[in-house]
C-alpha cells in the first residue's frame, strides 16, 4: 500500500533546483553565493547544474504561527 499520493513533499516539482539547495554546495558566510564540491567553483545561489542532489537541511521550512485570537471578543465575529 505505497501510496505516492500519501507521502509529504518537502520540494515541490515546479521548484527550479537551485545551487543553494544542493547537497554538494556550501554557502559564503555575508554572500549570495555557494561553492560547489562536484564542480569545484563558486556560483550563484540560483544556478542550475545537472549534478543537482537536493538536500533537505539546507531547506529553510517553518510553521505557520498560529493567529492570536485572544484580543478579539464574540462580537467581532458575529455578522
Amino acid at each position: 500500500m505505497n501510496d505516492d499520493k500519501s507521502k509529504i513533499k518537502f520540494w515541490d516539482e515546479k521548484q527550479e533546483n537551485t545551487c543553494g539547495y544542493c547537497l554538494y554546495a556550501g554557502r559564503i558566510p555575508n554572500d549570495d553565493r555557494v561553492t560547489c564540491l562536484k564542480k569545484t567553483g563558486i556560483f550563484e545561489f540560483s544556478h542550475t547544474c545537472k549534478k543537482f542532489k537536493f538536500d533537505i537541511m539546507k531547506k529553510n521550512v517553518r510553521r505557520k504561527k498560529i493567529p492570536d485570537f485572544s484580543k478579539f471578543s464574540a462580537e467581532n465575529f458575529q455578522l
